[in-house]
């Protein structure tokens, strides 16, 4: 990858906003049958994805995210539903910060990711689905898109929830392919999750110069 194409926080944004409209469209695309009330899948990959993205690229990701969900609202999903679209988008691209924010201190740059146990990463993904569901949810049931409150809650925190452990996994995966190889001692020896932090670690690189 070449480190050029993040020189600049505009081009972190676009990016990030295309990665994720691709993900977030192909997801749609597959999984309709999953969409079982107003804003939640049974289970949800582009949710892992938040997270993953926000980890890497921190507000510019969040950016990115936030011009997807307001892109696909005013689209297909509640056209003509301008303030509505505004809310949700910012809903979408603030929780994976907010939830950062409470679980590392920290919210408008990458973490340390070094510090980013197997702990701390279950724990993150559970604060971020259940702030994802909440937040979404509340806008939604508010609004009166949906009348189902409790219903939109358990299917959606339940899509939230999977998929970021299955990006968890695919990112693991990955992870083993690109580390499989011998290693200096240092890297030789690690393990799954490491792996996976490791790989967030070196894209994190490509982000802008100034980015801290």
């Amino acid at each position: 990858m070449n480190p050029a194409i993040f020189s600049s926080h505009l081009w972190a944004v676009v990016v990030f906003t295309l990665s994720y409209g691709l993900i977030y469209g192909i997801n749609n695309s597959l999984t309709e049958f999953m969409y079982l009330l107003p804003g939640a899948h049974l289970v949800h990959i582009p949710s892992g994805f938040k997270l993953l993205f926000v980890l890497i690229g921190g507000p510019w990701a969040a950016i990115g995210i936030a011009l997807v969900c307001l892109t696909a609202g005013l689209w297909f999903m509640f056209p003509g539903g301008l303030g509505l679209c505004l809310v949700l988008a910012a809903v979408n691209g603030l929780a994976p910060l907010w939830a950062l924010k409470l679980l590392l201190g920290k919210a408008c740059l990458p973490p340390d990711l070094s510090r980013l146990s197997v702990r701390k990463f279950l724990q993150l993904g559970c604060l971020f689905a259940f702030l994802n569901t909440s937040l979404n949810q509340m806008v939604l049931y508010w609004s009166g898109v949906t009348d189902n409150f409790t219903g939109g809650m358990v299917v959606m925190f339940l899509g939230d929830l999977t998929g970021c452990y299955l990006v968890m996994l695919l990112v693991q995966a990955v992870g083993r392919r690109v580390y499989r190889r011998p290693r200096p001692s240092d890297e030789k020896d690690l393990n799954s999750y490491q792996m996976c932090v490791k790989i967030l670690m070196d894209f994190s690189v490509f982000l802008p110069p100034n980015f801290h």
